[in-house]
């Protein structure tokens, strides 16, 4: 038996590549009534790189650069809560419209992440944390095929213990 899909934990480069993978979970969270964990990683620097940089600019100089760049992944994860909140009123004014009761229709909260670290070991840490049952990831057009599968994506798949769902980017 299939177990129920509580919480999804939808990863992000906050690139276009994504919104497919956002309107599938928007979908999928609407299906199940599913909490979501809308995750961004800061991925680090290459080992050395971040210290010549400290070092160059100035502790506090980087410290500052590092928060602006959090700020700004926020407010862009938040920009695309707003979106889901549109959403989620269109499906229940829908569902007023046609008569289906309100508990079908609600879709849970969504929860801002941002974290820093490698890509792959974060979501998979996130997801095992929030307890999710479902991460969905946005595939990349390919060079030579229409969806690409990069390290980040077969990292996930190969540390995850809980089922990985990869929505190739809408075609242009």
């Amino acid at each position: 038996m299939l177990k129920p899909i509580k919480s999804i934990l939808f990863a992000t480069d906050l690139s276009k590549n994504c919104q497919a993978a956002l309107d599938f979970t928007n979908a999928m969270a609407t299906r199940f009534q599913s909490k979501v964990y809308l995750l961004h990683v800061i991925e680090d620097l290459p080992e050395g790189v971040d210290g010549r940089l400290k070092n160059l600019l100035g502790r506090h100089k980087w410290e500052d650069l590092v928060n602006a760049q959090q700020a700004n992944v926020h407010k862009s994860l938040t920009g695309k809560t707003s979106v889901n909140q549109m959403i989620r009123n269109d499906i229940q004014n829908f569902c007023k419209m046609v008569g289906i009761d309100d508990a079908a229709c609600d879709m849970s909260t969504r929860e801002i992440l941002i974290s820093q670290g490698n890509i792959a070991e974060q979501i998979t840490a996130q997801a095992k944390e929030f307890d999710c049952d479902l991460i969905i990831l946005g595939a990349k057009k390919g060079l030579f095929s229409k969806t690409s599968v990069g390290g980040i994506i077969k990292a996930v798949l190969k540390e995850s213990k809980i089922p990985v769902t990869v929505v190739p980017k809408y075609e242009e």
